[in-house]
């Protein structure tokens, strides 16, 4: 069947009422609608329920978690034409239906730019030499991370007249224990994704989703028997950040695929980033936050790095006074405040106080973060004034967080630059500290965009 074009209407009739009626669909990055017609009796599609289209191209959409844009009538002299417009977030592509209760066991995707970093020299020299490559020649690697299977391979396309590929790409594959519903899945393949991101440091998206009912061996199974029906393709509503390719360089990533040692690294951190990916979540939100605003100085660049910070799970305060000392200390002052003839409440408020007393100062956090940074990353990889540049970023995050905030001189704007750059710098660092990295990933992560963009920003 011919592909359903990005960007481009095609006719399609409703597989719901009954009544199939005539419409058009389009798909793209910015929008998932349907616009629905009737000549007879007004239109209503339920959007609560998955939307089921087949479109003339033979595909069967299955439209989930969909808006009703509204209905209207058209009167045309003695004719009255009746319309319903539909918006979509997500649409399932396929020989089928997929229904709320298919489950996702198989996902596979693309991710732009990543090939540089999933490049190894002898599987690339291998596929380099043979027009028929073997599937092993293709894969790269299969790890299992909990209940998944995470893969990487490559996939390859050759011309009429060499050997070599034209053209060579990474493909990324999670096959599921419990399969997935349409929702969820792709919580896991978004942290896939943010492990490619974290590495290059730019904010990359899936493509070429792909889904599947079934697993890799039953679908081999299926194809061998002559069985199989194809899966199913999968868009979202997923604008794309446009990235040159002269922004990403694979030389400041923590981890990359050249070698076998490298390439055990790169799986041993995957594997690391995806089992704590549920205790990770909101950091690796925040960090792709920051990664989106790389090319703005802003207010929200800042707001959203030292939420960033607050995020991180190692990154949170401890305690430096015992409970049973602040107890008591809070016990003893509001004994006092009692003698002074102070009320109940104000007791309250100066015990509450004191308890407060009993996490580390935002100095005392912050040097012993660098420290420990320093520690396994090396001296060095954060300049010798980074703390008083963290303890500035929490400075100017309290004047952005209480209003409009507009640097009243060049000096102050480049203050207020270094320091959102410091805590990105500290973020990403404490992200990294305990991924298994080989010695080279560890000395190349000071050339990350994030670490280099500190130490050369103007003060």
């Amino acid at each position: 069947m011919p592909d359903i074009e990005k960007g481009k209407p095609v006719h399609c009739i409703e597989d719901v009422t009954g009544k199939q009626l005539a419409g058009s669909l389009l798909l793209s990055d910015d929008v998932i609608r349907t616009d629905l017609y009737s000549y007879h009796e007004l239109v209503h599609v339920d959007a609560e329920a998955p939307i089921y289209l087949i479109a003339e191209t033979g595909h069967v959409v299955s439209l989930h978690s969909s808006v009703d844009r509204g209905s209207g009538t058209r009167h045309s002299h003695d004719r009255a034409i009746y319309h319903q417009s539909l918006i979509a977030n997500i649409a399932v592509i396929g020989y089928d239906r997929w229904t709320l209760s298919d489950k996702v066991k198989k996902v596979c995707f693309t991710v732009k730019h990543s090939m540089e970093l999933l490049h190894n020299r002898d599987k690339v020299e291998t596929l380099g030499s043979t027009r028929y490559p073997k599937v092993e020649d293709l894969r790269l690697f299969e790890d299992a991370a909990d209940d998944m299977r995470l893969r990487a391979s490559y996939g390859a396309r050759y011309g009429m007249d060499f050997d070599a590929p034209k053209e060579l790409w990474p493909s990324f594959e999670i096959e599921f224990d419990e399969p997935q519903n349409i929702h969820d899945y792709i919580r896991h393949v978004s942290n896939y994704v943010h492990f490619l991101s974290f590495c290059l440091g730019a904010k990359l998206k899936p493509g070429n989703i792909r889904i599947d009912r079934i697993s890799r061996a039953e679908t081999m199974a299926a194809i061998e028997a002559d069985s199989y029906r194809g899966d199913y393709e999968v868009h979202y509503v997923w604008p794309e950040e446009e990235i040159a390719s002269g922004e990403l360089w694979v030389g400041g990533s923590p981890v990359r695929a050249w070698n076998d040692e490298e390439l055990a690294a790169l799986r041993a951190c995957l594997v690391i980033w995806m089992v704590r990916a549920d205790e990770w979540k909101k950091s690796y939100a925040m960090m792709m936050m920051s990664l989106s605003l790389r090319n703005v100085i802003s207010a929200e660049r800042l707001i959203n790095a030292c939420r960033w910070f607050e995020e991180i799970p190692i990154a949170q305060a401890q305690s430096v006074l015992p409970t049973h000392h602040v107890d008591a200390i809070a016990v003893t002052a509001a004994q006092k405040a009692q003698e002074l003839g102070h009320s109940p409440k104000i007791q309250d408020r100066i015990a509450g106080a004191i308890r407060r007393l009993k996490a580390e100062s935002s100095e005392e956090q912050f040097k012993r973060l660098v420290a420990m940074v320093e520690q396994k990353l090396g001296i060095g990889i954060m300049p010798e004034n980074t703390v008083a540049h963290l303890k500035r970023a929490i400075q100017f995050r309290g004047k952005a967080a209480h209003g409009h905030f507009d640097p009243e001189s060049d000096e102050e704007f480049r203050a207020f630059s270094k320091s959102t750059q410091a805590m990105e710098a500290l973020c990403y660092l404490l992200t990294a500290l305990n991924l298994p990295m080989s010695a080279e990933g560890t000395k190349r992560v000071r050339n990350h965009p994030l670490v280099q963009n500190y130490h050369l920003a103007y003060e």
